[in-house]
């Protein structure tokens, strides 16, 4: 089922929309609508490709929360919870033992962070989504975690956990254990409107402690207005959330 989400997911978001409606008013171009279908669909991969569309899709949900200023906790003894973002299998440069994706690895190296500024313990969150031949999430971020410096003993795994929803129902029943109710939430700063709700629907209290933002910061120049690959990723990870969104409200 997850697979089957996933694989539509992609269908439906750019590049693979796109190029669907592509082949769509290619395939019908003698109909009245088939060669506008075609400059629409050029015209949205240009755009989306571009940083200043890609910071409006980007800012509405990286903003929603301000970062976190660590010297405002007071000592609050809220856990840390390390929302997993994706594996990178089998890298040849670590003798292919399963390491972080980008989204995973920001996210360890600022949980790290926070952690060896307060010493709050770290539950590290995430299974195998997709891969049944890589290790879980939660164990390799927990090896990252020890190779940053954090302590063993405040390092929790969860290592079952295939979506966010999961994510905070099974964070949640560890928790119960130690009675605690608030959380210090990490993850990226596009993904934690969807994060923040899915805890909170729990009944968790949240902070939010979003890290590697994807809204460009800088003045654009003509390069900004040029597409660009990375870009559209990240335009294309902004409506992934926006239909996240839509899809945990529906279900949930």
């Amino acid at each position: 089922m997850l697979i089957l989400s996933k694989s539509l997911s992609q269908l439906i978001l750019p590049p693979g929309g796109l190029i669907l409606l592509t082949l769509l008013g290619l395939v019908f171009h003698k109909k009245a609508w088939g060669k506008p279908l075609i400059v629409c669909s050029m015209a949205l991969l240009w755009l989306l490709s571009t940083e200043p569309i890609r910071d409006t899709l980007t800012s509405s949900l990286e903003f929603q929360y301000p970062a976190l200023n660590i010297e405002q906790l007071d000592n609050k003894p809220a856990p840390i919870v390390l929302l997993g973002g994706g594996i990178y299998e089998h890298p040849p440069e670590y003798q292919g033992q399963d390491s972080l994706g980008r989204y995973s690895m920001m996210r360890t190296i600022y949980a790290a962070q926070i952690a060896k500024q307060t010493g709050l313990p770290i539950y590290a969150t995430g299974g195998k989504p997709l891969s049944e031949n890589s290790e879980a999430e939660g164990d390799v971020m927990k090896r990252w975690l020890l190779w940053f410096g954090v302590s063993p003993a405040s390092i929790h795994v969860e290592s079952m956990a295939n979506t966010t929803w999961e994510n905070a129902i099974l964070i949640k029943a560890m928790l119960e254990k130690k009675r605690q109710k608030t959380i210090i939430l990490v993850t990226s700063a596009w993904h934690m409107p969807r994060a923040v709700w899915c805890f909170e629907a729990q009944g968790l209290n949240v902070i939010p402690a979003p890290t590697d933002y994807l809204t460009e910061n800088e003045p654009y120049d003509l390069r900004s207005f040029l597409p660009r690959w990375s870009v559209l990723n990240d335009s294309s990870n902004a409506l992934h959330e926006y239909l996240g969104l839509l899809f945990y409200w529906l279900k949930h």
